[in-house]
């Protein structure tokens, strides 16, 4: 798809809608000569889908600069808003099992299965060790501490050193993360809100208006149940704020579109293709929609990269997991595993009624693919070419038995072979002939043969 050629046809079109200057019956404005004022119009927005190497994280946690994608194994994605890339760490394997996530700032926490791992950017990260035989579930942060909620409905609050542990009276299993609010750590727990203020050693219980999802925001607590958002005004005391969806981020999906339970009225993202199982956004910045296909970003167009390219997916996944190589840079315990270059925008879909080859390969042609360095230029044919307005453009190619593959500029087949360019209907591949010309005659020289393939105009995107 062309996705360059359409941003040039947009752009000059929001510039006329939004020019000014004198009207046609302004005449004596148009005698004397006025200057003519063209008003940039505001960057065109929409959902994308965002490829990750490591498929759907198990926790997305915005900020204000940015976004940390967390997986099991202490693999974290950081998407940088001033320049819209995504880079890669692990943390080692002190997060095997990934339980919960949370952020402040640029300080992301992992709770796994036996401890807490702190990593702020630049720094060293540090392990805590849970207590033994505590289960967490959720993990609980906030700007007078952070907290971890156990199985039982305990709660490990982290002290000095280590945890202190406090338990109520009566088990009271958990049914939603923890938050902060006031002086209590909160949670529901079969239908009744869980207090626990640490200070004074207090636990209360009182009764929800239902069953649903909670959440806290700047002091408020919410609670979503059957289509409703509820905000808790005193003990007991319920009022309704909107119909929607609330998810435990604070955000509400309603018929509309995305906005806060703080502030239904001022919609923040239109309505996602599909209704997601996680909501997430920070103050500024995009909107993220996840679920188990993937994620969504509600952002202007480029301002983020979407896939990771000049990679293939499957290679990416391994290097994740500590089976390839690494890049160097990162700081004590921290092991920057690549950095990603330019993605692509997905708007295929939205300008063709073409099935887009560019979607997640069938598993069944995946598990055929061949290293691409394994694959001579002349086993391919090329069937589809994507062109990325912010750079990473990408084609794809499939073999004799159809099995696809993504070339990128820098893709290095067989036989000493790369691409070297991709523009909107041909890709470029030069491929390095070494000859031996004799000792008398200069010796070995490098002869440049260069390859062309060409999309068909009747089967061109």
């Amino acid at each position: 798809m062309k996705a360059r050629a359409i941003a040039a046809v947009l752009l000059p079109l929001a510039l006329a809608a939004t020019a000014c200057g004198p009207g046609p019956g302004d005449q004596a404005s148009a005698r004397e000569g006025s200057d003519v004022t063209v008003a940039m119009a505001p960057p065109i927005s929409g959902w994308m889908e965002v490829t990750l190497p490591g498929g759907a994280p198990v926790a997305l946690l915005p900020d204000e600069s940015g976004a940390w994608a967390c997986y099991d194994g202490g693999v974290l994605l950081r998407c940088d808003l001033a320049d819209g890339k995504w880079h890669s760490y692990s943390l080692g394997g002190g997060a095997s099992t990934l339980v919960d996530a949370a952020s402040s700032g640029q300080t992301v926490l992992l709770l796994s299965d036996s401890s807490l791992i702190e990593y702020t950017s630049g720094e060293e990260a540090t392990i805590t060790p849970l207590p033994e035989g505590f289960t967490p579930v959720a993990l609980g942060v906030s700007g007078e501490g952070r907290a971890v909620l156990g199985s039982d409905g305990g709660i490990a609050i982290a002290a000095a050193e280590g945890f202190e542990i406090a338990r109520p009276a009566q088990p009271a299993l958990p049914a939603s993360g923890l938050y902060r609010n006031g002086p209590d750590w909160v949670y529901a727990s079969s239908g009744a809100l869980i207090r626990y203020d640490a200070a004074a050693g207090l636990w209360q219980s009182e009764p929800l208006p239902g069953s649903g999802v909670l959440a806290a925001m700047d002091g408020s607590i919410f609670l979503g149940t059957r289509g409703r958002v509820l905000r808790r005004t005193g003990p007991e005391a319920w009022e309704r704020v909107c119909n929607g969806r609330l998810y435990d981020s604070g955000l509400v999906l309603t018929a509309v579109g995305v906005s806060s339970a703080l502030d239904p009225q001022h919609k923040l993202a239109g309505v996602p293709a599909v209704v997601p199982g996680s909501l997430a956004a920070a103050s500024a910045g995009p909107v993220w929609a996840g679920d188990e296909q993937g994620l969504l970003a509600y952002a202007p167009i480029g301002a983020l990269e979407t896939r990771l390219p000049g990679y293939d997916l499957e290679m990416i996944e391994c290097t994740l997991a500590g089976q390839g190589g690494t890049t160097s840079g990162g700081s004590a315990g921290v092991t920057p595993v690549l950095s990603a270059a330019s993605g692509a925008f997905r708007i295929y879909e939205s300008v063709s009624s073409r099935p887009d080859p560019f979607t997640e390969f069938p598993a069944h042609r995946r598990d055929l693919r061949r290293p691409l360095d394994q694959i001579a230029i002349e086993e391919l044919k090329l069937v589809g070419i994507t062109i990325d307005p912010t750079g990473g453009d990408q084609a794809m190619v499939e073999d004799a038995n159809s099995v696809p593959y993504i070339l990128y500029v820098g893709s290095e087949l067989a036989n000493n072979t790369r691409v070297a360019e991709i523009t909107g209907n041909e890709v470029i591949v030069v491929q390095e002939v070494t000859v031996d010309y004799g000792p008398d005659r200069g010796g070995e020289a490098s002869i440049p043969t260069i390859y062309s393939m060409r999309l068909h105009e009747e089967g061109g995107l």
